[in-house]
C-alpha cells in the first residue's frame, strides 16, 4: 500500500511532467513574432541574408542558431516567429539531459520542470534571441561532461563533449567560460593515456577540439570571401565591444562595487531568477533554510549525505561546475553588458541545479533515518515546498508570456507616434534606428553618437523639425553637453523592463534651434 510520501513524490513528479508539456505549450503558442530589439533585428534579418557585414546577425554569427532559424523559416514566414519557435523546441529538448542529471543526485522530472518555467528564462524561449538554444546547448553539453567523467577512458564520451561544446559555441559564443569543464576531460586524457602516449593523447584531444570549432568558424570565413576579411571583421567587433558600445567594464563608467550590486543583486536574483517575484524569492528561500535545518538534524550524517548517489564523477563535476559558474560571472562582471539582465541569465539553470541537488540528496537521507516527527515534518514541508515553487513559477510565467506577446513594445509605440506626426522631421536615435528599419519607418530617421556631428546635420537641415530620443540625449550629456535649455519633451513610451531592460522606456524630445 502507497505510502503518504510515496503519494506527494508521485503527485510531485506528475506535475513537473504536466509544467514541463504546459511550458512546451505556451512557447510555442505564444512565440514571439516580434523583432523589439538591435539584437533580434539582426537575428531576423539573417534569415533573409546572412552577412556578418551588414550585421545580419553581428559578430560572430552564431551559425548553429541560425541554422536551426532556417530549418524552422522552411514552414514559417516570419522569420523572427520561426528563430522563436526554433529556441522554444531547443529549450523542450533540453529537458532531456537536465532529468538525467537531476537523476544522478536521486531527482528528476521537477528539475527540469522548475528550470524550464523560471519566468526570466521562459521568456528568452519565446524570442527570437540565441539566448534560449544556448542554455538548451549548454545543458546537453554539461550532461556530456558528466559521461564523460563517468568514464574517463571512453573516446567515444569525450569526443561528444568536445562536439557538444562546438555546437554550443556556434550557438551562443559568449558561453565560453563553461568550456573550463573540458579541463578534467584533457586531463583525463594526459592520465589514461598509457605511460609513453599521455601527451599524445592529450594533444589530440586538443586538437580535435580545435577540429569541431573549425567547422563553423571555416563556414563563417568562408561566407566572408576570406580568413583574412573574417579576421578584421572580428577584431573590429572585439574592439568595439570592449571600448565602445558593449557595455563592458571598460566602456561603463560605473564603480566596479556599483556594478557588482547591479549585476548580481538586480539582474541575476530579482530579474533573471525571480522575474520580480517576491513570492518566488519567498519560497526560495524557504526550502534553503528547510534543506539546512534537515542536515542539522541529520547528524551524524546518513550515507545519502557522506556520498553522491553516483560517486566521485559526481562530486568532480559539481565542483567544475562550480568553477564555471564563477568563470562566467567574472566574465559577465567585466565583459558583458549590464544593462542586459540576459547576459547573466545562464547561471540562473546552474543555481537552481545546486539547490535541487542538495534538495534531493537531502529527500534520500530522510529516507535512510529511522522516523522521527521533526524529520518527518521536515521531508514533507520539502515535498510541498518544491511543487508550490513550481506552481507560483509557471502561473507567473505563463503570464508574463502571454502579456511579452501582446503588449507593445517601447519602440514601437514611439513608432506609431511619427507615423501619425505631420512631416518634414528628422528622428536622430541610439540604437532605436535599427528598429525603426526593420519595421520600414517611411519617415526620416538616423543614428547618432557624437553632439559635433548632430549639431552639424541640424544645420544643414534647417527647415525640418528636429527630434531626438533621451538616449542620445544621455549620450550628448556623457559627453558634457548640458542640452536641457534646447531639448522639449514631447512624449514618452513605455512597456515591461522584464522584456526589454534597455529600451523600456523611450522619452521623446524635439530640438530647438
Amino acid at each position: 500500500m502507497p505510502t503518504g510520501r510515496n503519494v506527494l513524490q508521485l503527485g510531485a513528479m506528475l506535475l513537473a511532467l504536466a509544467a514541463v508539456a504546459g511550458c512546451g505549450y505556451f512557447s510555442l503558442r505564444y512565440a514571439g513574432g516580434v523583432a523589439r530589439t538591435w539584437d533580434e533585428v539582426d537575428f531576423a534579418l539573417a534569415l533573409e541574408r546572412f552577412d556578418l557585414l551588414a550585421m545580419q546577425p553581428h559578430f560572430p554569427g552564431y551559425p548553429y542558431f541560425i541554422l536551426g532559424g532556417l530549418a524552422v523559416h522552411r514552414w514559417i514566414a516570419d522569420p523572427a516567429r520561426a528563430l522563436s519557435v526554433w529556441n522554444a523546441v531547443a529549450a523542450l529538448s533540453s529537458a532531456i539531459p537536465m532529468v538525467l542529471l537531476a537523476r544522478r543526485w536521486g531527482g528528476g522530472w521537477m528539475f527540469a520542470a522548475l528550470a524550464l518555467t523560471a519566468p526570466y528564462l521562459w521568456l528568452m524561449d519565446a524570442r527570437p534571441m540565441s539566448e534560449g538554444a544556448g542554455i538548451a546547448a549548454l545543458w546537453w553539453f554539461l550532461w556530456s561532461v558528466i559521461r564523460a567523467m563517468e568514464q574517463p577512458r571512453s573516446w567515444a564520451r569525450h569526443a561528444a563533449a568536445l562536439l557538444l561544446f562546438s555546437v554550443l559555441m556556434g550557438v551562443r559564443l559568449s558561453f565560453f567560460p563553461f568550456g573550463l569543464a573540458l579541463v578534467p576531460l584533457w586531463a583525463d586524457r594526459f592520465r589514461f593515456g598509457g605511460e609513453r602516449r599521455k601527451m599524445s593523447a592529450l594533444l589530440a584531444s586538443i586538437a580535435l577540439t580545435g577540429v569541431f570549432q573549425l567547422v563553423w568558424v571555416a563556414g563563417l570565413a568562408a561566407s566572408e570571401g576570406s580568413p583574412a576579411g573574417f579576421w578584421k571583421l572580428s577584431l573590429a567587433f572585439v574592439q568595439g565591444h570592449f571600448s565602445e558600445w558593449g557595455g563592458s567594464v571598460v566602456s561603463t563608467p560605473m564603480p566596479l562595487a556599483e556594478r557588482m550590486v547591479r549585476l548580481f543583486g538586480d539582474n541575476l536574483v530579482w530579474q533573471a531568477l525571480l522575474a520580480h517575484s517576491f513570492a518566488a524569492g519567498a519560497l526560495l528561500v524557504l526550502i534553503l533554510a528547510a534543506t539546512a535545518v534537515a542536515r542539522l538534524w541529520l547528524k551524524p550524517q546518513p550515507a545519502a549525505l557522506a556520498d553522491d548517489p553516483r560517486g566521485a564523477a559526481n562530486r568532480r563535476f559539481a565542483r567544475w561546475l562550480a568553477a564555471c559558474v564563477l568563470f562566467y560571472a567574472l566574465w559577465a562582471l567585466l565583459g558583458q553588458n549590464i544593462e542586459k539582465p540576459r547576459h547573466i541569465a545562464p547561471l540562473v539553470g546552474p543555481l537552481l541545479f545546486f539547490v535541487y541537488a542538495a534538495v534531493a540528496r537531502t529527500f534520500a537521507a530522510l529516507r535512510e533515518v529511522p522516523p522521527q516527527a521533526r524529520l518527518r515534518f521536515m521531508a514533507i514541508a520539502l515535498h510541498m515546498l518544491l511543487p508550490l515553487l513550481l506552481a507560483v513559477q509557471f502561473v507567473q510565467g505563463a503570464a508574463l508570456l502571454k502579456r511579452q506577446a501582446v503588449e507593445q513594445p517601447a519602440i514601437f509605440q514611439l513608432h506609431d507616434y511619427l507615423r501619425r506626426l505631420p512631416e518634414p522631421f528628422v528622428l536622430y536615435t541610439w540604437e532605436e534606428t535599427r528598429v525603426l528599419g526593420y519595421l520600414h519607418a517611411a519617415y526620416e530617421h538616423d543614428r547618432i553618437y557624437t553632439y559635433a556631428r548632430f549639431l552639424a546635420a541640424v544645420e544643414a537641415q534647417p527647415a525640418r523639425r528636429v527630434l531626438l530620443t533621451d538616449h542620445v540625449l544621455q549620450g550628448f550629456a556623457d559627453q558634457g553637453v548640458d542640452w536641457r535649455e534646447h531639448a522639449t519633451k514631447l512624449a514618452t513610451f513605455s512597456a515591461d523592463p522584464l522584456f526589454d531592460p534597455a529600451y523600456a522606456e523611450i522619452e521623446l524630445y524635439e530640438w530647438k534651434r
